[in-house]
């Protein structure tokens, strides 16, 4: 069939029906970038702007403290008796401490895009260790009723587990089950970065630097390379080293010495395309340069460095590790317990700005006297107190005052 010249053809594809269930793809994983260079862990790192932002954002995420929070009716209180508050507070395996385990899963997540998480458990089924393991050595799969299934490899042996035994934190996802990591679509900008260093090493180990040309004429008889590495080294000898930095040169007749330009590395722009490689790292990472070291920073105190860097880097992996770490829960609790990082270290302000909020907040009857003492980590006021909360007395409301204006009788001044 022709319509206005162009062939139209009947699509013979079956269209399904049954809507009772999404169909799912058995991929779950593979390159989807295969035009981006693949690059080991190793060589990654070995690009010093690419690993100074993987160490910072995962050095970050280490230090700070992740609780278990529970819900009252009050707010909140962390717990300390769930196997899991336990584990994320000190020690998850008897190999890593806390701060080490949670450097490690970044590590994963910024390099390879991927973090797994064996979970050993009691016979009553509550869990007893958390173990991170290599994302290269586990791969993930469906089975025939398309249930997800990841099979750990180690040591020539081969491991099968389900989801309750295996925590999965993807980076970045897309179409797959599998995640990337930030710099696996954009390798070139790292290999760019690792060719960059490796010309500038050739340049001074293997290129040429001399500064001085000696010309001999042709019309000198008999002349050999032995006469070139004699003239050589008496030039070096004479006129070498800061000793001989003010001597003339004295040339033999027919001799001539001329100085050679090289162009500079400004010249080649490789200062330039050093600083490009490292702002397309730092800005796939989104790191600030300030952090780097590479601009100056624009805030006027340290805490709102911190917020910006909170703000704009770490809190979006914050969120995925939580909402990951949450599964591990029991589905009973997850209603009314969830794991949190608190960011509240990295947002403390300097020691004068800390004691003017303090006065602030105890003056207008926010904080009690030994809320702020647990704060700054001080013994608690032996006494109840400590536990009050306190107001300005020269301060009311505007209905009190209202109240008072109208009892007061004719001709007083009402008192506020």
């Amino acid at each position: 069939m022709k319509l206005f010249g162009l062939n139209i053809t009947r699509d013979s594809r079956k269209v399904q029906n049954d809507t009772s269930k999404v169909p799912i793809s058995s991929s779950t994983g593979g390159g989807l970038f295969y035009y981006s260079p693949s690059m080991s862990v190793a060589q990654m790192l070995a690009n010093p702007t690419l690993a100074a932002c993987v160490y910072i954002i995962s050095d970050a995420v280490a230090v700070l403290s992740c609780n278990v929070y529970k819900r009252t009716e009050n707010g909140r209180e962390k717990d300390t008796k769930l196997a899991l508050s336990k584990l994320l507070r000190f020690s998850p395996n008897y190999d890593d401490t806390a701060f080490t385990f949670k450097q490690q899963l970044m590590l994963h997540l910024l390099c390879k895009g991927n973090a797994f998480i064996f979970v050993e458990r009691n016979p009553d089924y509550s869990i007893r260790a958390l173990y991170p393991l290599d994302p290269q050595t586990v791969e993930i799969k469906r089975d025939e009723e398309g249930d997800v299934y990841y099979v750990y490899t180690v040591d020539g042996k081969s491991y099968k587990y389900n989801t309750s035994q295996i925590l999965h934190i993807p980076a970045i996802r897309y179409n797959r089950l599998r995640g990337l990591s930030p710099i696996e679509y954009s390798t070139h900008a790292a290999q760019t970065g690792l060719k960059l260093d490796e010309y500038t090493n050739d340049f001074f180990d293997s290129g040429v630097h001399s500064k001085v040309l000696l010309t001999v004429p042709g019309d000198f008889k008999n002349w050999t390379e032995e006469d070139d590495r004699k003239l050589q080294s008496r030039f070096v000898a004479s006129y070498g080293g800061r000793e001989n930095a003010n001597k003339p040169v004295i040339m033999h007749q027919g001799m001539t010495a001329n100085s050679i330009d090289f162009g500079s590395n400004r010249d080649n722009q490789l200062t330039e395309l050093r600083a490009y490689s490292e702002k397309e790292v730092a800005k796939i990472y989104r790191v600030p340069l300030f952090m780097l070291g590479k601009d100056d920073a624009k805030f006027t105190n340290t805490e709102q460095l911190n917020t910006f860097f909170l703000q704009q880097t770490l809190t979006p992996w914050l969120v995925r590790l939580q909402e990951r770490l949450n599964l591990l829960l029991p589905s009973y609790l997850r209603e009314d317990y969830y794991v949190e990082f608190d960011t509240n270290t990295m947002l403390r302000a300097d020691y004068a700005t800390r004691m003017d909020a303090y006065v602030k907040g105890l003056l207008n009857g926010i904080y009690t006297p030994n809320q702020i003492m647990k704060m700054e980590n001080l013994p608690a006021i032996d006494d109840e107190s400590g536990n009050e909360h306190y107001i300005q007395v020269n301060m009311s409301t505007l209905s009190k005052v209202a109240k008072q204006t109208d009892a007061e009788p004719e001709g007083e001044n009402p008192t506020v």
